[in-house]
């Protein structure tokens, strides 16, 4: 009944047009010398755009690299029930995605670059718009193929990290950073992966390229029930990360709404640094603050009372003060600075 319905408004392919498909797809899953090389320049350009913060160079690289290719002869190979193909795609897939992680690895390992850039940073926090993203690419790249819309192929692979987080797990492990990192970037790989291939799975199976004996055995629900809680599987942490980011987020946002609002009096200042973290139940906020006034310990106490009042939860402010003077429209600021820790000031 289902299978009626949704396909009663996609067209049925020839079996000629099929085959014509088959054929195309196959091809983009064979791990020839050609995959590799493709493969290895795409991680060398991605890999050095993400440590130097160039999104361009990700970008080019995501254009390069055929790593959807396998994904979508995964799919295919999944619906028609064709093991030679499914294990042509798994193991071109994987040669691929280690190939990226080695060459990540390498070349974190030499460059002298020590610090988190906002390209490391973007693929370490996967949420479920990243999950959506790749399923409805993995929707128009299976719907490209059997339509022979391969024009489109270039853009999809742009909106789906398949190969920045590969390079990030490779670079994380090459700068020795935290292990969320590593772990962030590779669920986001294996999210994107099991998205993509329950879409395309989706769509060779409406244009009918399930055989009715496959079909008859129910063969290719079972897979599809298996991606889908697959799927479910892996949205369960990416929903825990993206409430997380948002909360993270709401707390700075508050943080700073307040400390504008308390310090509005002040004239010219602004502040050099704001950092927070969560310990005990405890919210610990501190605060490089560029004032032309010093701040004594009762008003930082408002301030304090003030946060826990917004946030809910107790907060433990500390405030470095670095007073400055205006002189002939300059701002001169003095080498000591006044220090708050723990609701007192020290001057």
């Amino acid at each position: 009944m289902i299978e009626s319905f949704v396909r009663k408004y996609f067209s049925e392919l020839s079996e000629e047009d099929k085959q014509t498909v088959h054929a195309e797809v196959e091809e983009g899953a064979h791990p020839n010398i050609d995959y590799y090389i493709l493969v290895a320049m795409a991680a060398v350009i991605a890999a050095i755009g993400i440590l130097t913060d160039n999104a361009v160079s990700v970008i080019g690289a995501m254009v390069i690299a055929p790593l959807m290719g396998p994904l979508i002869s995964f799919a295919l190979a999944s619906v028609k029930g064709d093991i030679r193909l499914f294990r042509i795609s798994l193991f071109a897939e994987f040669k691929g995605a280690l190939l990226v992680i080695a060459i990540a690895f390498i070349i974190a390992y030499f460059m002298p670059i020590s610090e988190l850039t906002a390209e490391i940073l973007l693929r370490t926090k996967p949420t479920l718009l990243d999950l959506a993203i790749a399923f409805a690419s993995g929707l128009v790249a299976a719907y490209a193929f059997v339509r022979k819309l391969n024009k489109t192929l270039p853009g999809i692979a742009i909106s789906v990290s398949i190969l920045p987080p590969l390079c990030v797990v490779g670079i994380g492990l090459g700068m020795k950073l935290p292990l969320e990192i590593t772990i962030g970037a590779l669920l986001l790989f294996i999210s994107n992966v099991i998205a993509i291939n329950l879409a395309a799975f989706m769509i060779f199976w409406i244009f009918s390229f399930s055989p009715k004996w496959y079909w008859e055995e129910k063969e290719t629900m079972k897979k599809m029930k298996t991606s889908i809680a697959l799927l479910i599987l892996i949205a369960i942490p990416l929903a825990w990360i993206m409430w997380t980011s948002i909360s993270e987020r709401n707390v700075e946002s508050t943080i700073q709404e307040v400390l504008t609002n308390q310090l509005e009096g002040i004239p010219n200042h602004s502040f050099s640094e704001l950092t927070y973290h969560h310990e005990g139940g405890i919210i610990h906020v501190s605060v490089i603050l560029l004032s032309p006034v010093e701040l004594d310990s009762e008003r930082v106490g408002e301030i304090e009372n003030a946060l826990s009042s917004r946030l809910d939860k107790e907060v433990e402010l500390e405030i470095k003060v670095l007073q400055f003077e205006m002189i002939e429209g300059e701002y001169n600021i003095p080498s000591k600075n006044s220090n708050k820790q723990e609701g007192e000031m020290e001057q």
